[in-house]
């Protein structure tokens, strides 16, 4: 049960100082699964892929798989709920004083700081996630996952692919590629 309970705590502080949504969370997911060795080294980048790919919030999906790791299907209940648990919470708080301050120019004014703020932390993050792309030892990524995200972001800016088809084709470019050795 104490094992159910640090789940439910380390996924609860984890949601509860995120600013700025799931993507935001994957760092700090990152650190304490690696800390408690939740999972093995070097699966955090697969268990991401997995979890971007599949339905729901990536920060939900994480927290699920973990759980489910650490102590099967009553392990991903609490992870699942320690993840989501802040966010419901301080969602109906500020929705109430939002409702009450929404016309005032002060709270518009904090409205309009957050964005830059909040596109700057995904913007790190992705960072992250582009610097992952580079093996240890290299200088810079290899030519396959580059050029899969070139195509990616291309796809998404110019031609508004939906998500669901680009990350099916990823995955399918990511086979062909292996099993071609390259």
């Amino acid at each position: 049960m104490m094992t159910h309970a640090y789940l439910f705590w380390a996924f609860f502080k984890i949601s509860l100082f995120s600013v700025g949504g799931g993507y935001n969370m994957i760092p700090l997911m990152q650190a304490e699964i690696e800390v408690q060795n939740w999972l093995p080294a070097g699966r955090f980048m697969d268990i991401l892929a997995i979890s971007e790919a599949t339905p729901g919030p990536i920060a939900v999906n994480l927290a699920t798989f973990a759980g489910y790791q650490v102590a099967g299907i009553s392990g991903s209940i609490a992870a699942t709920v320690g993840v989501c648990l802040p966010g419901a919470i301080l969602l109906m708080m500020l929705g109430l004083v939002a409702m009450h301050l929404r016309e005032k120019p002060a709270f518009r004014a904090a409205m309009r700081g957050l964005m830059p703020a909040l596109v700057g932390l995904l913007t790190a993050t992705g960072i992250r996630l582009g610097l992952a792309l580079v093996p240890d030892g290299m200088a810079v990524a290899s030519l396959p996952p580059v050029a899969i995200f070139a195509i990616g972001l291309g796809l998404i800016v110019w031609k508004r692919i939906p998500p669901l088809p680009l990350l099916m084709g990823s995955a399918a470019a990511g086979i062909v590629l292996t099993a071609a050795g390259i």
